[in-house]
């Protein structure tokens, strides 16, 4: 990852960036209100670009890992690993033991960093009751798990 690049919590106005990205990428936005927004991590680049982000949904000490998405240009260069180990480590500050996620196309990625497939029938009921999971998802869709331990 290039050293003018910056991680950081989501800030207003990111939304537009974040959104166009996940666009791009083929992600579902349709949820992404500014309350799901407000707990992304965005990577900026030069000029501050919004050049990749990751958000996970809170419920008590569980979390829904959502939207990885790093730019085209910068895709293969590290970030989305980064992006993936800030998001947890914010996790586990906000007191997250068990993160769970989605995925059609990123499951091997998200295998390499320790996350092990589950059945989508036996999430938790906070998890099972978003509207990723409710609705947005297809069936197709991997679920992934990592028990994050504690901070």
């Amino acid at each position: 990852m290039k050293k003018d690049t910056t991680i950081e919590a989501f800030k207003r106005g990111d939304e537009t960036g974040i959104l166009t990205l996940l666009s791009l990428a083929e992600l579902p936005t349709e949820d992404l209100a500014i309350d799901k927004l407000k707990t992304f991590l965005v990577a900026r680049g030069e000029d501050n670009v919004v050049i990749g982000a990751i958000g996970v949904e809170l419920y008590d000490d569980i979390g829904l890992l959502r939207s990885l998405v790093v730019a085209p240009s910068y895709r293969g260069k590290g970030l989305g690993v980064q992006l993936v180990h800030e998001l947890q480590s914010y996790a586990q500050k906000k007191g997250i033991k068990t993160l769970f996620l989605l995925t059609v196309t990123a499951g091997d990625f998200f295998k390499k960093l320790g996350y092990q497939a589950t059945q989508r029938s036996i999430v938790p009921a906070a998890i099972a009751k978003t509207e990723e999971f409710k609705n947005i998802c297809p069936v197709s869709a991997v679920c992934l798990f990592k028990n994050l331990g504690s901070p």
